[in-house]
């Protein structure tokens, strides 16, 4: 058997060539691309990742500011309800108030219910006398002394602005 080495070398470098050229073809035109797609998948995962990192720590400050809000409108209404008692008890303790506005002021809106026979249903009638009963109490006041007043009225002013120390708003 004779081996014809021309035919052997032309056959080793067209073997060869192809190899080559299959390995190009595959590294350029499958792994390459690939390659490309897992690193732009990757990408957008953690920009995904990202973006629901900051959507939650968007949703924890607005969660925040919400309850500081709360809180404060909260502190706040205390305050206004507090200068409401101390100007009662002022107006009270000087004697300028009705029998009908004190035992309105001591009284819960069930018992103003029960006292002028307002049923529990429909609920309109509920609401009408709570809106009643609170218009009618608020029309229990008095003129007081300005040094009384202004007491009050400062102690509501101290008392809003511990408020705003307390639960400071963004």
């Amino acid at each position: 058997m004779r081996i014809d080495f021309d035919k052997l070398t032309k056959g080793v470098l067209v073997f060869s060539f192809l190899l080559v050229a299959f390995s190009f073809f595959y590294y350029y035109v499958i792994f390459l691309p690939q390659k490309e797609e897992a690193r732009l998948q990757q990408q957008r995962q953690e920009q995904l990742a990202k973006e629901e990192q900051e959507q939650q720590a968007l949703d924890q400050r607005l969660f925040e500011n919400r309850e500081a809000e709360q809180a404060l409108n909260a502190c706040l209404a205390d305050a206004e309800s507090d200068q409401d008692n101390w100007w009662y008890e002022e107006c009270k303790g000087q004697g300028k108030l009705t029998s009908r506005c004190i035992s309105l002021y001591e009284m819960t809106f069930d018992e103003y219910a029960e006292q002028n026979n307002i049923p529990a249903d429909p609920l309109s009638e509920q609401l009408e006398a709570l809106f009643d009963f609170y218009e009618e109490r608020d029309e229990c006041s008095c003129r007081l002394p300005l040094d009384n007043a202004d007491r009050i009225n400062k102690r509501l002013q101290d008392d809003k602005d511990e408020c705003f120390k307390k639960y400071p708003q963004k």
